[in-house]
């Protein structure tokens, strides 16, 4: 009977465990960048998310424009940590010039050529090296556009680890993760919408049961938009749903070190 009793009591927890189990949440936060006022809309949402200790990482672009008092407020959020002491920002290389249409029908990292897509990919490595101090781990690119050339370059390079959306995927020998499991909470860039977003995690939490992706611009966000961000963290939270960096993803299923 005891026997009996004890296997109930495990099926009832596994049962309690799997309805309650959330997905990881990786915020992609795009288009940091050097202009004060696309710059400047960051900052209450960096502090947003420092107060509440909720992990986000950050795709910054046009580094090479920034100015050394910007550069000082983003190495203030760089040292922010948990109390675990992991860091609670991630900086990723999203582009160099952030471009497109130039020519027309082509990306920063897509229909452009080898030579021009490698320069810019490895300059903007260089520039968060040089410039904030660290080595990118992540990548995700401009309008996440990518092709077989940069699939190439990617795999040429031994820090990154994670792609972020990719269109292409590289090949598992390099080692390299493509987080494509998506919930969108923008209408439209820029456009934050709550309801929006909780008809889609509704719809995409039964199917993405590991991890998803909330991807955002928050150089572009009003007020109103801030706000609607704000709900969804809070609901996020209130479902005890744990976030993460895409290198704290990366690191929690794989063993090997990084370089820092």
């Amino acid at each position: 009977m005891i026997k009996y009793q004890f296997e109930i009591l495990f099926l009832l927890a596994m049962i309690v465990v799997n309805t309650t189990a959330q997905p990881k949440i990786i915020l992609k936060l795009d288009d940091l960048q050097a202009t004060p006022a696309l710059f400047d809309k960051c900052l209450p949402v960096f502090d947003y998310l420092a107060a509440n200790s909720v992990k986000a990482s950050w795709g910054v672009c046009r580094l090479q424009n920034v100015d050394d008092s910007q550069i000082a407020i983003l190495s203030n959020y760089k040292n922010i940590t948990d109390t675990n002491g992991d860091p609670v920002f991630e900086f990723w290389n999203h582009g160099l010039d952030h471009s497109r249409n130039n020519p027309m029908g082509t990306w920063e990292f897509s229909g452009t050529p080898h030579d021009f897509q490698k320069t810019h990919f490895d300059s903007a490595n260089i520039l968060i090296k040089d410039k904030l101090g660290i080595i990118a781990h992540t990548f995700g690119a401009p309008y996440n556009h990518i092709d077989s050339y940069f699939l190439q370059i990617l795999s040429e390079n031994e820090n990154i680890k994670v792609l972020l959306l990719g269109e292409l995927t590289p090949d598992r020998e390099t080692g390299i993760i493509n987080l494509t499991n998506r919930v969108n909470m923008e209408s439209a860039v820029g456009v934050v919408d709550f309801d929006y977003f909780m008809e889609n995690f509704e719809t995409s939490k039964e199917i993405y049961k590991d991890y998803i992706i909330i991807q955002g611009h928050p150089p572009y966000w009003n007020e109103e938009a801030f706000l609607e961000f704000r709900r969804i963290i809070e609901f996020l939270v209130a479902k005890k749903c744990e976030f993460v960096t895409p290198i704290q993803y990366y690191l929690s299923n794989h063993d090997d070190g990084l370089e820092e």
